[in-house]
């Protein structure tokens, strides 16, 4: 692995890790609930309903799925901002961008072909929602 390719993949990382810690924090504050109860939702998407009696174990799982979903998107970003200089130099409203990006593939596209209950699509939450995912 050369020097540039690990640079990239820790930024990713680091990346990943920050935006999805401020979605947590973020839904937290959206829809209230406890930490556990949250990452029990993520999980609920390969789990379904399962999810809500599985205890710590399904919350772990809803953090490693939480965690790597938004590292391979900052992994998505990166590569991005490598190969087009406009995401690099407008990192702020590329960012805003890809994070609304983000929030459509995940509940148009990821969240109703799981098993979690679909998404609230009301005008606030909408609202509260892209503002965490950007």
């Amino acid at each position: 692995m050369t020097s540039a390719t690990g640079t990239k993949i820790l930024a990713s990382l680091a990346a990943g890790l920050a935006a999805g810690t401020t979605n947590l924090i973020a839904a937290g504050a959206i829809f209230g609930g406890t930490l556990t109860h949250g990452l029990q939702q993520i999980a609920s998407g390969l789990l379904g309903e399962a999810a809500f009696r599985g205890g710590a174990g399904a919350a772990a799982l809803g953090a490693g799925l939480h965690y790597g979903i938004s590292i391979v998107a900052a992994g998505l970003y990166c590569a991005l901002a490598v190969r087009q200089a406009w995401w690099r130099e407008h990192w702020l409203l590329g960012g805003t961008l890809f994070g609304i990006v983000a929030y459509l593939v995940m509940n148009l596209v990821v969240v109703p072909l799981s098993h979690a209950p679909n998404p609230d699509f009301s005008p606030a939450i909408v609202v509260k929602e892209l503002v965490a995912h950007t």
